[in-house]
């Protein structure tokens, strides 16, 4: 049996969970956008590294990816304040941080443009450099998006599960009284 559908099913679950789990906030159609996105980049990441078949994936393709995910979230970024989607950014840093519309505005730029340039980096390793300076660069900035989760996770997850704690034991202890 492979191992394939259990990995997309378990991702599919924590996905689905955070989902459930997420603040009660509108989501504004920049966020939306950017959801989608990053379902449609993670199916496609999916599909070739677990149920194509071996080599299936361009070598050129593989090398691109990082920057075709990285140009997307920075065009994201961009247009969406120009449609009148409001601020993406938001959602990626949380909402605990109390900016103007102003600092949200040129923080998502700083943001689009950091993006921007990661994509511009990663194509020119790619094409330029070898192949393990390519991957240290890719790995570099996946430790780097590991730490804007962490800080997404110590600004808002772990105040949603203490709030889910309390909120349990207050029920609790009104059922054992």
């Amino acid at each position: 049996m492979s191992l394939a559908p259990i990995v997309t099913a378990l991702l599919a679950a924590v996905l689905g969970l955070a989902w459930y789990w997420r603040p009660r906030q509108p989501l504004e159609p920049g966020v939306r956008f950017l959801l989608a996105t990053y379902v449609v980049l993670g199916a496609w990441a999916l599909w070739f590294g677990l149920y194509a078949l071996p080599g299936a994936e361009p070598a050129a393709l593989l090398l691109i990816k990082p920057t075709v995910m990285y140009w997307v979230l920075a065009a994201t970024l961009f247009a969406a304040p120009a449609l009148g989607w409001g601020y993406p950014v938001k959602a990626v840093f949380g909402t605990y941080f109390v900016f103007s519309t102003t600092e949200w505005r040129w923080i998502n730029r700083g943001f689009a443009l950091f993006c921007a340039v990661l994509g511009a980096i990663n194509l020119v390793l790619a094409t330029g450099y070898s192949r393990g300076d390519w991957e240290g660069f890719k790995f570099s900035c996946m430790v780097n998006v590991l730490a804007v989760f962490l800080l997404r996770v110590v600004f808002v997850w772990i105040d949603l599960l203490v709030l889910c704690v309390i909120a349990l034991h207050v029920r609790l202890k009104a059922l054992l009284s």
